[in-house]
């Protein structure tokens, strides 16, 4: 098993690279100021989730399909331009959004449905997070592992990652900035899809 050293590394490799800014950033800001903090928990949630997952299907990758690892990479750009963009789209056509305290409880509970839903698929299908883990897990696969080591590695990605986002989404939300956020929320919506299909071109075109 991996001593306290690597262990240590990895929690330090795993808390930089939540804290780096990009596209997951974006949609928890986004959905924190869509009218309740609960959003955008809900979306660090979820992220913290799929980004765990991801974490554990590559560490098992890496200790026994590591040749294989262009093909996947390969797929998993393909799917994240796909799920990037069809975000970019919910995001450009959103029209104002409403105060929840005039929604039906229906329609609060889907709310939070779909942002949890948002944030794990944007982990879940960022390749820029494959060739993060990628870089960060490589040097502790080791052979002979237990499935179970790699189960912990995972875990600690979902705890390091949905514990950061989730307190960005608290923060913000007691601050004054996201009453300013709330009143910009078309134009905030308008600028995050255009960000968001830029950043899928780029990853169209293999040039991030």
């Amino acid at each position: 098993t991996m001593n306290i050293t690597e262990w240590l590394a990895l929690s330090l490799a795993l808390i930089l690279g939540a804290m780096s800014p990009g596209p997951s950033l974006a949609v928890v800001i986004r959905n924190t100021t869509s009218g309740r903090p609960a959003n955008g928990i809900c979306t660090g949630i979820g992220h913290g989730l799929g980004f765990g997952i991801y974490a554990f299907i590559t560490a098992v990758s890496l200790s026994i399909l590591i040749e294989f690892q262009n093909s996947i990479e390969t797929f998993l750009r393909i799917s994240g331009t796909i799920i990037l963009l069809w975000i970019s789209y919910t995001f450009l056509t959103a029209s104002n959004i409403e105060t929840y305290a005039n929604n039906e409880i229906k329609s609060n509970h889907y709310s939070l449905y779909k942002s949890f839903s948002q944030g794990f698929a944007i982990a879940l299908f960022n390749p820029k997070i494959l060739a993060f883990m990628i870089a960060v897990y490589a040097p502790l696969i080791k052979s002979g592992y237990a499935l179970i080591q790699y189960f912990y590695m995972g875990l600690l990605g979902t705890l390091i990652d949905g514990l950061w986002y989730i307190s960005v989404s608290t923060v913000l939300s007691k601050t004054s900035a996201l009453n300013f956020l709330q009143t910009k929320s078309d134009i905030m919506n308008k600028a995050i899809g255009i960000l968001l299909a830029l950043y899928a071109v780029g990853l169209a075109l293999n040039i991030i």
